[in-house]
């Protein structure tokens, strides 16, 4: 028994000695700086990369370990690092940030975490980034499934650094080798920093657009997934420009130049974007700042090149970005973004929970809530678009504890929303047992949404204002989707089996809610006039009021159509809407267009009586948006499109989803 002791201290002797060993090594190899941020060095003096980095005076092999601590400790209260956690930081990135899953999975919903479970303990996580971030790409995390010959070599390997899986992506051509981004001229630190000074947001800006963001874009689609310390973040960010750090024809700044803080400041000019676009400013002037923010935005995300070294803060500024051009009426370049966006995500591994397991706990949240807010993005688009998604949930482990929860928020139940919008649009057998298959998905939806918190379930039980806002938008998008799963009896209405019947019923009722919820919305706030989605939502709950036989000589629809038009026309005559005839500037996409005037032409009795009694004033919309051969007029004997054989769901998509691009000239050049 002694002699076994005796050899087990010996093999703890001899480990001990040889670790000693290995980290003289490596201490005697590279420098200070390099070990500092875990990067290669040459052991020349000064090394190779401290003269990239542009800082040989600090490349030191000889400095005290007192001093390594004290420097340590000063990073993680100096910017960049203080602001890593702006977003989740670079070292989310590089650490492979993924969402762990272990409770919002496969339901894609769960409570939302306090803002400070989101952010690090004072010295620990931010000793964490100090430490482990860095702006080249030799200490970068790129996600690898589990078959590739990357995640072999780590695992088998036990690489813990990943130092052997960087090489082995290096040599299998499966990283990037740009530090900076190759499409623009700025090349050296000095050319950059003054393109950055030129697009930086000034204190004016911040002040006036920043709260039309917060009041008004993020409670109903909540990018940011720190918001609280996004706003801490802002002030420091104030202090420094008033302190004169972005003084033009100043040095440049160490904390504000590195590829991390840009992507911040340019998060920063994404929020502004979005904000100017809900502002209280008429609408060729909003319209103008707002691309104006959103250009300096993309500037910033060249500046700090995202596409080569994306971070959770470039996904998050991409996905408002994108969101900011869908409100604005670009809706195809919006989803053409969206695309890229989600494979910026998946290079991280914000797709799939499992690698997740190994980082501190805040990021964890922050990873997992990044990728249910890609999901949100893609799944609403696709259900409108009813294209099929890029994104999926199979990376997570279902979770149905929501059906046992009460309380559900706002969030929640939009992110389970998300997921039967998913898994509608991405079944392939649709039209197998659809009726059953639709009446199921409803029933699990009406489930959750009687598991929500009071205000949500019932307006009377509204105090605040955004209670009311958030009932509103809620309703508009939850009718939506039942309208969209009651479509199987909409496109064949002259069946009359009881199936089909509850489901027409259903569709009667999301069709008329969402209209009712989008004039209630509109009367107390201007979100919804100035949102995609729910300008969609209330377009085709209409239109489908207006030509499917069980609602249009209905007298509640006619009147639901007729203030429809009101609404929007009065939102014209304030020049909100703008020329339909102009490509510029209208915040109404082109689709949107084609339905708001068919919609007019299908009411056009009720306006020609209008006139008749000399009400002019009920045609607005006639004066601001005139016939015009881009745009269909309804089709004559349009009461009887359910003997023609074309269903009002068919007749919806054919003008909702006329392609914009003539494939027909693809045969030349010219």
């Amino acid at each position: 028994m002694a002699a076994n002791q005796s050899n087990h201290l010996n093999r703890q002797e001899i480990d001990r000695v040889l670790g000693l060993k290995r980290k003289k090594q490596r201490e005697q190899r590279a420098c200070y700086p390099c070990r500092q941020r875990k990067v290669k060095c040459d052991s020349t003096q000064p090394c190779k990369t401290c003269r990239r980095r542009e800082h040989p005076e600090i490349c030191a092999y000889d400095v005290e370990e007192s001093t390594s601590r004290s420097l340590a400790g000063e990073e993680s209260f100096n910017p960049p690092s203080g602001m890593t956690t702006w977003a989740s930081g670079p070292d989310v990135t590089q650490q492979s940030a993924v969402p762990s899953g272990s409770q919002m999975e496969g339901s894609f919903a769960t409570p939302q975490p306090p803002s400070s479970q989101l952010r690090p303990p004072d010295q620990t996580a931010s000793a964490l980034q100090g430490n482990q971030s860095s702006d080249g790409p030799e200490n970068e995390y790129i996600y690898s499934g589990d078959n590739s010959v990357v995640s072999i070599v780590r695992n088998r390997t036990h690489d813990a650094s990943g130092s052997i899986a960087h090489e082995v992506g290096s040599v299998l051509g499966l990283q990037n080798t740009y530090s900076s981004y190759p499409f623009m001229d700025p090349k050296t630190p000095e050319e950059r920093w003054k393109e950055l000074l030129r697009i930086i947001p000034q204190r004016t800006e911040v002040l006036k657009f920043f709260h039309f963001y917060r009041l008004s874009a993020y409670p109903f689609n909540p990018i940011l997934v720190d918001i609280e310390r996004f706003e801490v973040d802002l002030c420091t960010y104030l202090n420094a420009y008033a302190s004169g750090e972005f003084r033009e024809g100043s040095q440049i700044s160490d904390k504000w130049a590195t590829d991390r803080s840009i992507g911040h400041i340019s998060l920063l000019l994404a929020t502004l974007a979005a904000g100017a676009h809900y502002s209280d400013l008429e609408h060729a002037q909003r319209t103008e700042i707002c691309h104006d923010f959103a250009r300096r935005s993309f500037q910033a995300l060249r500046l700090a090149n995202f596409l080569f070294r994306p971070t959770m803060d470039v996904i998050q500024t991409m996905l408002i970005v994108g969101n900011t051009l869908q409100n604005n009426g670009q809706s195809e370049a919006a989803w053409a973004l969206l695309g890229t966006t989600v494979r910026l995500a998946q290079t991280l591994g914000l797709h799939t929970e499992k690698s997740t397991a190994r980082l501190p706990g805040y990021i964890q949240l922050k990873a997992r809530k990044l990728w249910f807010t890609v999901v949100w993005q893609d799944s609403l688009l696709c259900l409108c678009y009813d294209r099929p998604p890029v994104v999926s949930i199979t990376g997570w482990t279902p979770d149905n504890t929501i059906f046992n929860r009460l309380d559900l928020s706002f969030t929640e139940i939009m992110h389970y929303m998300c997921r039967i919008a998913l898994e509608l649009t991405t079944s392939e057998d649709r039209d197998v047992q659809e009726v059953t298959r639709a009446l199921d998905m409803l029933n699990s939806l009406d489930e959750v949404f009687q598991r929500a918190q009071p205000h949500l379930r019932r307006r009377e039980d509204c105090r605040t204002l955004h209670q009311n806002l958030e009932h509103l938008a809620l309703k508009m998008h939850l009718s939506l989707a039942s309208s969209v799963l009651s479509r199987p009896a909409l496109k064949r209405s002259h069946v009359r089996e009881p199936l089909y019947e509850i489901l027409r019923e259903r569709a009667k009722i999301s069709l008329v809610d969402a209209s009712k919820a989008f004039l209630e919305f509109q009367a107390l706030s201007i979100v919804p006039l100035r949102s995609w989605s729910m300008v969609h939502t209330v377009l085709s709950s209409t239109l489908l009021l207006c030509i499917w036989e069980e609602t249009r000589n209905d007298a509640e629809c006619r009147d639901l159509q007729q203030r429809v038009i009101e609404v929007f026309s009065a939102a014209g005559s304030v020049g909100s809407v703008g020329n339909a005839a102009s490509q510029n500037g209208q915040w109404l996409s082109e689709r949107h267009i084609r339905a708001l005037i068919t919609l007019r032409n299908a009411v056009g009795n009720a306006l020609d009586q209008a006139r008749e009694h000399g009400n002019p004033g009920e045609n607005h919309l006639e004066a601001l948006f005139p016939e015009n051969q881009l745009f269909p007029v309804f089709p004559e004997g349009y009461g009887s499109l359910d003997q023609t054989g074309v269903s009002p769901i068919s007749y919806l998509d054919s003008i909702m989803n006329v392609p914009l691009f003539d494939f027909s000239q693809e045969n030349g050049f010219l």
